[in-house]
């Protein structure tokens, strides 16, 4: 840079026609002003004063040629308005270009001035190039501005009154970026203390800087051109070029080396780090398997000691080594008993081969009979495999399987045999005692037509015919329960056997309950069997009358609409809902759902078989129908009963034919 400055100033001094003297000036006082926030190169000092390279410079060179100037700082763009305007003789430092040699008159170059580019740290924009068409900061009037206009970069400059207030406002998060000159900016940042501004890549341009005066004013031009060449030839101008840019390379240098220093710091600091990170994130990492393998064996031991089974592993000796809690409740033993040396074959009398037998691979496990000085003996399953370490058996694991349940339902399903087998029996036996009714109830008929034998006959005859349709109806339970007969259907009144219902009730319950038939709509009609039918009517209506009996009360049987029936299945007939509700007690709801199983009853063994409900369900189940129970305790009980209703072949719906 002092080469170049030094070339220049060289060959602009041989250009020079001659040297002016002193006397030659007039005596009236130069007007010199420049840019007072232009630091170093000319700005106001903390005493007010005018300050920087500039001035000094153009002090040295007043005094040396006895000159007399009159030396101020404003703002730039007043100072450019003065000097425009003719009001001013002398700038104190102005960038040098071609379409401002048109208007002024520049003395030879005393500096170079490198603008550069200014972001806000961690924005994407990092080259003039990626600056373009962005909105970018610089200041008024000054050779940033011409610049980015020349070489049209962006439509949107910002221009402010300073370098300073560039640089604020960039660091407020205002606009895009700035272009500002680089020593200036530096200088600023660091006084101010904005740190979140920084300069980004190389610099956009040098330019030459010296003094301007009016066009055309040769003598004062000629006068700083000698003045700053005896700068030179004195020393003068390096130790001012020292004394103020020294300073501002020192600390761009030093910046420089801070920048080094913390990347060598933050590398080795990384480097710590990472180490530091590794150290941790290895502890943490066998930390954490060792708590997995942990968790992992509890889990183990936890899901084994949900198995109701026993889980048992053995050493090479047969010794137990391992129970889950099942296995200790199963074999009365507790955990401090498993170290002792127990041996499985103790409990398992008379398998003498286990070992040899698990070696076959046999899953389909192997029944035994497991005993001990605590515990009764029960049947069970074994299923073991061998465990095999270094090549040699060094035990078994398995399971023993308790199926004391399975050999109890294995009795049950024989029972459940015997009874399905004694069902048959009993429907041999309805069928031939029905062929017996039938010929006395036959007979029975013939006498009680007979008329020369009296009414004593006649009644006699009646009595017997009643004993035979008991019997019919004993038949027919028999037929139900055994699962041996099909409902014979045809369309049935629900209110006609309500009624029937109601006059065989009424002698016995009358003074006591009410008895309220509501049907009386002509849609009641059932697809059903009308024994059947009456006798599910019949069972309810008693087993409600009974319930009753005691305090009283009031019996309603009527139809209603219930959403829920034929929902069961699909493609179902039309169904017919009838209800059977009483005042009585009510039904406890922990027994509602046991009401309909054969042989179970509330009432005493003398006073109910259980079996009433029990027929209900069957013979409703035989006609297509359901019935279900509601009831609270207190407030009394409702039977609802469904059933196919009977529908004309007009409908569309045409019931099954009877079988």
């Amino acid at each position: 840079m002092m080469l170049w400055c030094r070339t220049g100033l060289l060959l602009l001094l041989a250009m020079q026609p001659l040297v002016l003297s002193a006397a030659d000036m007039p005596a009236v006082p130069l007007i010199a002003r420049g840019d007072r926030n232009f630091p170093p190169y000319e700005f106001i000092n903390e005493s007010g004063e005018p300050d920087g390279f500039n001035i000094d410079l153009l002090k040295a060179i007043s005094r040396r040629l006895e000159m007399n100037v009159d030396i101020g700082l404003d703002v730039w763009e007043t100072v450019r308005e003065a000097f425009t305007n003719g009001n001013i003789h002398l700038v104190t430092g102005m960038i040098r270009s071609a379409e401002r040699e048109k208007q002024f008159d520049f003395s030879i170059t005393h500096a170079g001035v490198f603008y550069c580019l200014f972001v806000r740290k961690g924005s994407p924009i990092q080259t003039i190039d990626d600056a373009r068409g962005k909105q970018i900061l610089v200041h008024a009037q000054a050779y940033s501005q011409d610049w980015l206009v020349d070489r049209d970069i962006t439509d949107h400059i910002i221009p402010v009154s300073s370098p300073q207030e560039v640089l604020q406002m960039l660091a407020e998060g205002l606009y895009d970026c700035a272009v500002v000159e680089r020593l200036s900016a530096l200088m600023l940042l660091d006084y101010f203390k904005i740190d979140n501004v920084a300069l980004t890549g190389p610099p956009l341009t040098c330019a030459p800087y010296a003094f301007a005066v009016q066009k055309g004013n040769d003598r004062l031009l000629a006068k700083l051109n000698e003045g700053i060449h005896l700068m030179h030839q004195n020393g003068v101008y390096e130790d001012l070029y020292r004394k103020w840019f020294s300073v501002a390379d020192a600390h761009a240098r030093r910046q420089v080396m801070l920048r080094a220093g913390a990347l060598v710091l933050a590398a080795v600091f990384g480097l710590a780090v990472a180490v530091f990170v590794w150290n941790i994130a290895l502890k943490r990492m066998v930390r954490r398997r060792t708590t997995a393998l942990r968790r992992s064996d509890n889990r183990f031991q936890e899901l084994c000691d949900l198995l109701p089974q026993t889980v048992l592993e053995t050493d090479a000796k047969g010794h137990i080594t391992f129970l889950n809690r099942s296995g200790l409740d199963m074999l009365g033993l507790g955990e401090a008993s498993i170290p002792n040396g127990i041996a499985l074959s103790d409990f398992l009398p008379g398998e003498p081969d286990l070992d040899e037998w698990a070696q076959t691979g046999d899953r389909r496990g192997k029944a035994c009979v497991v005993s001990g000085p605590d515990i009764e003996a029960f049947p069970a399953l074994l299923y073991a495999t061998p465990v095999v370490s270094g090549g040699s058996r060094s035990g078994l694991r398995g399971l023993l399987v308790d199926i004391t349940f399975q050999k109890e339902l294995e009795k049950q399903v024989i029972e459940s045999q015997k009874l399905e087998a004694l069902g048959r029996l009993a429907g041999g036996v309805a069928h031939d005692f029905s062929n017996i009714v039938t010929g006395i109830s036959a007979y029975a008929q013939l006498l009680r037509n007979q008329p020369h034998h009296g009414d004593t006959v006649a009644d006699r005859a009646e009595s017997i015919l009643t004993g035979c349709d008991r019997a019919t109806d004993l038949v027919r339970h028999f037929l139900a329960t055994a699962g041996r007969r099909q409902a014979e259907k045809e369309p049935v009144r629900l209110g006609q056997v309500v009624s029937e219902v109601f006059k065989l009730l009424q002698p016995t319950y009358g003074l006591s309950i009410m008895f309220h038939n509501t049907i009386d709509d002509e849609n009641d009609t059932v697809w059903a069997e009308p024994a059947l039918v009456f006798q599910v009517l019949m069972n309810l209506c008693v087993n409600s009358a009974q319930a009753m009996s005691d305090s009283g009360g009031t019996m309603t049987v009527g139809l209603m609409h219930d959403a829920a029936a034929g929902q069961a299945a699909p493609n179902t007939l039309p169904q017919r809902v009838i209800f059977i509700a009483d005042t009585g007690p009510g039904i406890e709801p922990e027994l509602q759902g046991r009401i309909f199983e054969p042989f179970f009853t509330t009432r005493g063994k003398d006073s109910g078989t259980g079996i009433g409900l029990f027929v209900v369900c069957q013979a409703l189940s035989d006609m297509g129908g359901a019935v279900r129970v509601e009831s609270e305790p207190g407030k009394g009980a409702t039977f609802i009963v469904s059933l196919p209703a009977a529908q004309s072949p007009a409908d569309g719906i045409v019931p099954d034919a009877p079988v």
